[in-house]
């Protein structure tokens, strides 16, 4: 774990006394900033005084604030926040890989990200390559001379994969090939990867990082060359910047960020036992579990797993409709990581879906996503218990 993260949390790159002495830095709702003089404004451009404030689509004290928070968090020497974790992911990816390159990425990763590298890159001249990444070897495999980026996410957000981070970032550094990771599931709480080898870090903010399920939000963080290069075109250039009240939302939802996490690692592995018992539960898919295929790398990679899990029925697909309208306390509904329990089916909106994509994706139609709130345990396990004898 980051060190003293709770600290953290509370109090890193906040500059006490400004602000008027608030306890709570202020929103700047601002577009621009002003100089006190032309001499001011030539030095600013000249870059002689370029650590000054300008313009709120280049930098902002709020979210300066923020950026510097993710970044400790991750131990990363630089972030830059987006206006949604899509936002982030595509300006990665686009602002790492240029024409000509090649992209190798786990099969499972998040349907949209899946989508930029599928509709979006190629028309910029990027191809890629998908794997199940559960080895080196697959990896390795499907290098080629142009290969420029391995895209990760450990763990998915659907069956719960992991990838060896470690192994992988080892391959990649011996061939000048740049790693990026979607760590939205583990949280900085539970896994670093730059630590671990890995140059980027991608977050969808608005999850568990935020918390309130109220700010849509993405950060990169990593090395400051790599970040810039991003934040050049992707992040200053387009505008896709996160704004000063939304970043001060999420100043707030990281005050209790590390309480949240420690619940939410109990919540999910109390909850994961308990449906890996039940009569109507064919399979329980979440890290943690001595029954998840990868459990020993996830005990060497992650120091808790959070409250997202995902059960096969053994009602089979014609059970989920059944069981999902039973459930009381969760919410339909595709995001995770606030304070009410939620429940997602991936395949929802392809009634009939194509066996190539269910394995592509390695999807089961039995499969549905819950992810736990914060609301007691007894209660979410008397909700799940009754709506699962429905199915």
């Amino acid at each position: 774990m980051t060190k003293k993260i709770f600290t953290l949390c509370q109090h890193h790159g906040e500059k006490k006394g400004a602000f008027e002495d608030s306890v709570v830095p202020p929103i700047h709702e601002t577009v621009s900033f002003y100089f006190k003089s032309f001499q001011e404004a030539r030095d600013y451009f000249s870059g002689a005084a370029a650590d000054r404030y300008y313009y709120t689509r280049s930098l902002n004290p709020t979210t300066e604030i923020l950026e510097k928070k993710l970044a400790a968090l991750e131990g990363g020497e630089a972030c830059k926040c987006f206006g949604s974790g899509m936002g982030a992911m595509g300006a990665a990816i686009l602002g790492t890989a240029r024409a000509g390159d090649h992209v190798v990425c786990v099969s499972t990763v998040y349907k949209n990200t899946y989508r930029v590298l599928t509709e979006v890159a190629p028309d910029f001249g990027i191809e890629s390559t998908f794997i199940s990444g559960n080895s080196i070897d697959e990896f390795e495999a499907a290098l080629k001379p142009n290969t420029r980026m391995f895209f990760l996410e450990s763990p998915t957000s659907s069956k719960y994969t992991l990838q060896n981070l470690e192994a992988v970032a080892r391959l990649a550094k011996s061939r000048g090939i740049i790693t990026i990771i979607d760590n939205t599931c583990a949280t900085p709480y539970n896994q670093n990867p730059l630590y671990l080898g890995i140059d980027l870090v991608v977050h969808s903010v608005s999850k568990y990082l935020n918390g309130h399920a109220d700010v849509l939000a993405g950060a990169v963080i990593g090395g400051k060359k790599l970040v810039d290069a991003i934040a050049e075109k992707e992040h200053y250039l387009l505008g896709n910047i996160l704004p000063p009240f939304e970043s001060w939302l999420v100043l707030r939802g990281l005050r209790s960020f590390p309480v949240r996490m420690e619940h939410f690692n109990r919540a999910g592995l109390e909850i994961a036992r308990f449906l890996e018992g039940h009569p109507s539960v064919a399979r329980v898919h979440y890290p943690l579990l001595p029954s998840h295929p990868q459990y020993e790398l996830a005990k060497r990679q992650m120091r808790g797993a959070g409250s997202l899990l995902a059960i096969e029925l053994k009602a089979g697909p014609s059970g989920v409709a059944k069981f999902i309208d039973g459930l009381r306390y969760f919410k339909i509904a595709a995001s995770w990581g606030g304070y009410e329990s939620l429940v997602w089916y991936h395949l929802i909106g392809k009634p009939d879906p194509d066996p190539g994509y269910l394995e592509l994706h390695d999807l089961n139609p039995s499969l549905v996503r819950l992810f736990i709130g914060l609301e007691d345990l007894e209660d979410i396990k008397e909700d799940l218990d009754q709506a699962l004898k429905k199915s």
